[in-house]
């Protein structure tokens, strides 16, 4: 029941979210959780269970955007491996370099995550409205870190 109702309205976290870490900077390490989650439960052999049941920014593609979108299918090199690798490398490699040139600041290390989910979360929007309303989901870096996790998990098992 619970989990069924932050289904509904657990895009209200990622909308504080951005309000909130906005007027104090620092709140935007609170984006650790949503980053880290989804690889814990990776690694303990949920595969994607974090991105379909509680990441806010999913829930907001899902029942915000989603009343939106032209529900075209989502291209298939959206969905393919080199593209997912160039935005884990894209995001992370921007993401490393802004806690690199900000370490030792709070505000400035929650400006870098802040920064990341704002302009993600806007890109998500645009093309959910344009596809599917979890196309951002398709290649998020987060879900395909713990696709990697999966498959490899999967292939060591097999051995």
């Amino acid at each position: 029941m619970i989990k069924n109702f932050y289904k509904k309205y657990g895009f209200f976290v990622l909308i504080a979210y951005l309000i909130l870490a906005y007027f104090f900077m620092p709140l935007g390490l609170i984006a650790i959780i949503c980053m880290a989650s989804p690889i814990i439960f990776a690694l303990l052999g949920k595969r994607r269970y974090w991105c379909g049941n509680f990441c806010p920014r999913g829930i907001f593609f899902q029942n915000v955007t989603g009343r939106f979108s032209r529900r075209k299918p989502i291209p298939r090199f959206l969905r393919s491996t080199g593209f997912r690798i160039f935005i884990v490398c894209f995001i992370m490699g921007n993401f490393g370099l802004g806690v690199y040139m900000n370490w030792g600041d709070f505000a400035g290390i929650g400006m870098v995550f802040y920064r990341i989910i704002l302009i993600t979360t806007i890109v998500g929007i645009v093309i959910n409205t344009v596809y599917m309303p979890r196309t951002w989901c398709a290649f998020c870096p987060m879900g395909s870190i713990s696709d990697f996790i999966t498959y490899t998990k999967a292939k060591d098992s097999q051995k």
